[in-house]
């Protein structure tokens, strides 16, 4: 380490920063909410934002130790950097994390003058000399040459900060500049403890594809990285990069928070940020750590076209099988199976929407009453939305396999499947029932109570119409084929 870097003790022995006149950027990216929010103020490694802050000292011609201590605890070290505007040169960076704590300013001040003082009775006795040791109290050589042993004291005072200690944790630089003169820096790093999610609330009106739906959007934006960020401005960005785990942040530092409000007042347009969508928030505002703040993200739309599904799903999973399942007792899971309510719809312009949808929550209301809440993932424009909101109370699905019959030299196999649908509702309900064909992948519906179609390579569809206070069985067979080089089991 460059000789001036090492020679840096205390704040005051260094230069201090003046912030330039435009402001901060601070951007932060989705992922980690609830553990930032919820972290109490450990934020460890949960959440990720990148601050970009101009930074301006008055230097001397030659090397010049200049310090900046105003971080977040969860810094990366490792990824700060010091950009000159100027023809200054960057020779050397530190970080310093070690706190001038009790224990840490003993061990650091042996071997130079200290003054303790030491309760007697009523009173306070004062005592200076050169420190020899600290552990089970301290050791003084007092100015006489005389070793004087403390086995308790009440405090102890030091003329200056030990080398190596700081009041608060910092960045410290050796700057050459080639002429004296104001020199304005890029100050850049990583840091956690902070993150962000989209809060979305649809609200519905409407039944089956006549839905129409309210919907907003909101950013919930959590600061626990230790630090105060005043008059920044904020941009979020809907994605999370990849990060290397091992590099971890620095350890967390207690801190007291300090509650204000941010100025945000108009949901922000999207746009590019590499591989992602980033939202500009307009103007400065003050991200205060410790807090949890919502912020404007998508304009409200009204009136937005959707669909209110029941629906229900055959037990058995999407695994894809090596070859023909033959035993009559696999995918033989009877009973009642939930129905679920669900909502579609499309995020286009056509519907209302149209704009890039960040991850996040969405509650969804049937005017007051609360339907269910969802986790919506990142959704492009024009990309179609399928929110599963909960259990349905009155419409119960009951499913029971009633034939099978396997053909070895025919190479196929069929299987009688009946699904009792009830509707305890005043209303009639059309419920959209997925079955996945899981015995092989050459599958045909034979016979079928209700029109069936294919939804994809495994699946088949039925919509079946259940009466108010009714019931409707939907039965069908399937059939599988194989060819005479498959194996069975």
């Amino acid at each position: 380490m460059n000789r001036h870097l090492l020679a840096l003790a205390t704040a005051a022995a260094l230069a201090s920063p003046a912030i330039a006149a435009e402001p901060t950027r601070l951007t932060i990216y989705s992922g980690d909410f609830d553990a930032v929010a919820r972290s109490g103020g450990y934020p460890a490694n949960a959440g990720h934002a990148l601050v970009d802050t101009p930074l301006a000292w008055d230097l001397k011609a030659g090397d010049n130790s200049v310090r900046h201590s105003r971080l977040p605890q969860a810094l990366d070290a490792s990824s700060v950097r010091l950009e000159p505007r100027g023809k200054a040169r960057v020779s050397g960076q530190r970080y310093d994390f070690a706190l001038a704590d009790q224990d840490a300013l003993l061990r650091r001040a042996i071997g130079q003058t200290v003054t303790v003082e030491q309760a007697v009775g009523t009173s306070l006795e004062r005592h200076t000399g050169i420190l020899l040791a600290a552990g089970n109290g301290l050791t003084l050589q007092l100015p006489d040459g005389r070793v004087k042993v403390l086995s308790g004291y009440a405090s102890f005072e030091l003329p200056a900060l030990p080398d190596g200690l700081a009041a608060e944790p910092g960045l410290a630089w050796t700057i050459n500049a080639p002429a004296a003169g104001r020199e304005t820096f890029d100050l850049s790093y990583a840091t956690g403890g902070l993150a962000w999610r989209a809060e979305y609330q649809a609200t519905l009106r409407g039944q089956g594809k006549a839905c129409r739906m309210d919907f907003d959007g909101a950013a919930m934006v959590a600061n626990t990285s230790g630090m105060d960020f005043k008059a920044v401005g904020l941009s979020l960005v809907a994605g999370q990069p990849n990060r290397v785990s091992e590099g971890g942040y620095a350890a967390p530092m207690s801190g007291k928070a300090e509650r204000m409000m941010v100025v945000a007042d108009a949901a922000p347009a999207p746009e590019a940020s590499g591989e992602y969508h980033a939202y500009r928030l307009p103007g400065t505002g003050d991200l205060p750590s410790g807090s949890v703040q919502r912020l404007p993200l998508v304009d409200a739309a009204s009136g937005v076209a959707c669909e209110r599904r029941y629906e229900t799903r055959s037990p058995m999973g999407e695994w894809q099988p090596p070859q023909p399942m033959i035993d009559p007792n696999y995918n033989r899971q009877e009973g009642r199976q939930p129905v679920i309510a669900n909502l579609h719809f499309e995020n286009a312009k056509s519907a209302g929407l149209g704009m890039p949808l960040p991850a996040g929550r969405v509650r969804v209301f049937d005017g007051k009453d609360f339907l269910g809440e969802a986790a919506l993932g990142h959704t492009p424009a024009q990309a179609k939305v399928s929110l599963a909101l909960g259990t349905v109370f009155d419409i119960t699905a009951e499913r029971e396999r009633t034939d099978f019959q396997l053909d070895r030299s025919g190479r196929t196999m069929t299987e009688t499947i009946v699904l009792t649908l009830r509707n305890a509702k005043d209303e009639a309900a059309t419920v959209h029932v997925r079955e996945v064909l899981s015995r092989w992948t050459d599958w045909e519906i034979t016979q079928s109570s209700v029109p069936a179609k294919k939804l994809d390579a495994q699946a088949a569809g039925f919509e079946v119409a259940v009466p108010a206070g009714g019931e409707t069985q939907l039965r069908y067979t399937v059939r599988y084929r194989w060819a005479p080089d498959v194996r069975l089991p």
